[in-house]
């Protein structure tokens, strides 16, 4: 009897599965494609400002897909992508959108997925704004509406126990705030976005240390040591009373 061809998606999982690097994972999310774009369409109704997501749930499908309960992948897949429908009726039913916030939005996603794509992380909001041609207080107000739609996929993001160098800020204005302004100024693009991503700040929601190496695609030992960096940074400031 003539074994059965393995699939491309099942090549690239299983080659992912055996080397869990970025690229294999890469190389996986894009055999699982076809799968991604049924679900948008499915679930969606071919809404593809949720591509993002339904990449992010395919990747939480490869980890949790278990071949000895009998399930195939691409069925596995299809029902880890069920949330795309409450995301979907989420951003129709509670966020109300002008058309210029939802023609903003659109050219982020496409600037930030295009940075990603030519330089291998995720742009600092000083680069999106040169890019974009707007102001950062424009990008402020388009991330109010961003944060909604980033609250039903967080529960996906899990804290890797680590003891954390920042903790989110208070929403109030105060001297630490001002600190914090003035450290994320001066630091580098990716300084700045892990800043944002271990504080909160501008609004962001908060990564565990693996996550944030993982978007910048550096170690998360780097990461961890530049955060302490910073946090000094903030402490020599709080000490010096600027």
């Amino acid at each position: 009897m003539a074994k059965t061809k393995e699939s491309p998606l099942d090549t690239a999982f299983t080659a992912w599965k055996q080397k869990p690097t970025t690229d294999n994972m890469a190389a996986a999310l894009t055999a699982a494609d076809p799968i991604i774009n049924s679900a948008i369409t499915s679930y969606a109704g071919g809404n593809q400002s949720l591509r993002a997501q339904a990449k992010k749930l395919t990747a939480h499908g490869f980890q949790t897909y278990d071949p000895n309960y009998g399930t195939k992948l691409n069925s596995h897949l299809m029902n880890q992508l069920q949330p795309l429908r409450r995301v979907n009726q989420q951003r129709s039913n509670v966020v109300h959108m002008p058309e210029r916030v939802q023609s903003d939005l659109y050219r982020l996603r496409q600037a930030q997925q295009s940075f990603f794509d030519r330089f291998g992380r995720e742009p600092a909001d000083s680069e999106l704004s040169e890019h974009l041609g707007v102001p950062n207080s424009r990008l402020q107000h388009l991330r109010k509406f961003m944060r909604q739609e980033t609250t039903e996929l967080s529960t996906m993001s899990k804290p890797d126990g680590g003891v954390e160098p920042f903790q989110p800020g208070s929403q109030s204005a105060n001297p630490e705030d001002i600190w914090m302004e003035y450290v994320h100024h001066d630091a580098s693009p990716i300084d700045q976005k892990i800043l944002e991503w271990k504080t909160g700040f501008n609004g962001v929601p908060t990564l565990s240390t693996q996550e944030i190496a993982r978007k910048l695609r550096i170690s998360p030992s780097a990461v961890s040591q530049r955060a302490t960096r910073m946090a000094k940074q903030l402490q020599e400031m709080q000490q010096e009373g600027v």
